[in-house]
C-alpha cells in the first residue's frame, strides 16, 4: 500500500473516532474525508507521519476549532447522522 493511500485510510478511520461513528458503521463520506485532510495534515503533523490513530484522534478532537469551516461542517454532520441513525443491538 503507498504511503498517501495509507494516510488516506488512516485519516478516514480517525475521521470516524473523531466523528465518534461507532466501528460498525460504514466508512465516513468521501466529503468528511476531503473536507478534513488538510486540516488535519496542518493541525498534527506529527501524528499523521506516526500514523498513530489514538494520537491524531485526539489532536484533531483538541483542534477542531482551528480547522477549516469545511471540516467542522462535515464532522457535524457526521455526528447528526450518528445521533439520527438507529441503535444497532450487539
Amino acid at each position: 500500500m503507498s504511503y498517501p493511500i495509507r494516510i488516506a485510510a488512516l485519516s478516514a478511520a480517525c475521521l470516524l473516532g473523531l466523528a465518534g461513528v461507532a466501528a460498525a458503521q460504514p466508512a465516513p463520506s468521501n466529503g468528511v474525508r476531503e473536507a478534513c485532510m488538510t486540516s488535519m495534515q496542518t493541525l498534527c503533523p506529527t501524528e499523521v507521519a506516526a500514523m498513530d490513530r489514538p494520537a491524531i484522534r485526539a489532536c484533531m478532537m483538541k483542534n477542531i476549532d482551528k480547522a477549516t469551516p469545511e471540516c467542522q461542517a462535515a464532522v457535524k454532520a457526521a455526528q447528526a447522522a450518528r445521533s439520527a441513525a438507529p441503535a444497532t443491538p450487539h
